[in-house]
């Protein structure tokens, strides 16, 4: 069906037209795949229609397929082999419809499952102080841009001056996530690896990545309200600015970290920065366990009252998304598919989940870092719908969009 076409055109030539409630009803109805592409041809109604609930994407039985669960019909909608900019690669965030990959090599790209569109972002050369070094095939880094904040301002062994990187170790240590700002036409933040915790961004105008160091390190980020915001292994919430002639960002403190939060190694505990309905901020608060080769991950909630910031296990009628993806909130009056209090999680430090890439295909080794716990009871339940899976790539959520 065309794309461009608007509701009225495609009602016009059947000498009906259709009004936005009973295109929504009709959308509705439809089936997961339906619905996108009901909404493709009848986008300037687009704001009538239902949101989509995340869906799941899940490795398939080759690093050429993949699966995708919808959430809203618990059952999976379709199984292919993906875009060249996902087949096999690692993903390091999903925003605003987009899936950010990165590939043995280090390269990082965009691909919209949906629309089948895909582009590359910059390589991470252009920053500075990385180059590439292509007789062994490793990344060279100089690590004082790296090391200004946690771990290694709270007493961390500090490293050699010099660090080397294979290409295919890039996405397992270096890169954390990455968010967007738009549909994959503005700005992206590029959280660096769990021990550096250190920004990097780029424009559509700059095609470079520019290190934005943050004075207590950058754990997690997303995009709100037009600007970028993240939390700090502190606790503390920034903003970042964009000097428009100088092409830099740069941060300033929106509220302190809880009283009481401290700071946390982040090989063991990890933070995620939410923008609750209404713009308040929640922290989650994700603690690992490690018993012989079994891991247990259990939250913690922190909502931004005012000034203040209060640990709480009643988030009313809304669902927490977290890991690769930017962190969500989802209502589940809009969604009564989901499950209110609950914590919808996957793992998202790709070195870790990298562990798994020879262990068994299926069984348990392919249901770890990704389920659904409940901050009431502190119980801890699978995706519903969900079946055995790869355990590499590692599963991420994703929300599907129409350009």
């Amino acid at each position: 069906m065309p794309r461009d076409k608007t509701g009225a055109g495609v009602a016009g030539r059947f000498s009906v037209e259709l009004s936005p409630d009973m295109l929504a009803n009709i959308h509705g109805r439809l089936s997961c795949l339906d619905r996108i592409a009901f909404a493709s041809v009848f986008r300037k109604s687009r704001d009538a229609f239902k949101p989509e609930a995340p869906w799941l994407v899940l490795p398939g039985d080759t690093l050429e397929s993949a699966t995708v669960l919808s959430l809203a019909d618990r059952c999976v909608p379709a199984e292919r082999s993906p875009s060249p900019a996902m087949r096999g690669h690692g993903l390091i965030g999903s925003s605003r419809g987009w899936l950010v990959t990165a590939d043995e090599r280090g390269r990082m790209s965009l691909a919209n499952p949906v629309t089948g569109e895909q582009r590359a972002l910059p390589a991470i050369t252009t920053i500075p102080c990385i180059e590439e070094w292509t007789g062994p095939s490793l990344f060279i880094f100089d690590l004082k841009p790296f090391v200004r904040g946690p771990p290694y301002a709270r007493g961390e062994p500090y490293p050699h001056e010099k660090y080397m990187l294979r290409f295919d170790q890039m996405r397992n240590d270096l890169y954390r996530k990455v968010v967007l700002s738009d549909g994959g036409h503005g700005a992206a933040m590029l959280i660096t690896g769990w021990l550096f915790g250190v920004a990097a961004f780029t424009t559509m105008e700059d095609a470079t990545w520019r290190l934005a160091p943050s004075r207590d390190g950058v754990e997690d980020a997303i995009h709100h309200d037009g600007r970028f915001y993240s939390v700090t292994y502190s606790g503390a919430v920034e903003v970042w600015e964009h000097d428009a002639y100088g092409g830099v960002f740069t941060s300033a403190t929106v509220t302190p970290g809880p009283a009481n939060a401290g700071w946390t190694h982040p090989g063991l505990c990890r933070r995620y920065l939410v923008a609750a309905p209404g713009g308040r901020f929640m922290v989650v608060l994700k603690t690992d366990r490690y018993n012989r080769s079994r891991r247990t991950s259990s939250f913690k909630v922190h909502v931004l009252d005012g000034a203040q910031w209060k640990e709480t296990d009643d988030i009313g009628d809304t669902a927490l998304f977290v890991g690769a993806n930017e962190s969500l909130c989802m209502s589940t009056m809009v969604h009564p598919e989901l499950k209110a209090g609950c914590v919808y999680f996957t793992e998202d430090h790709l070195g870790q989940a990298s562990l798994w890439k020879d262990a068994p295909s299926y069984g348990d080794d392919g249901q770890r870092g990704l389920g659904v716990f409940c901050l009431k009871d502190g119980t801890m339940e699978k995706v519903e719908g969900q079946g055995w899976h790869r355990s590499w790539p590692p599963p991420a959520w994703f929300t599907p969009s129409i350009p």
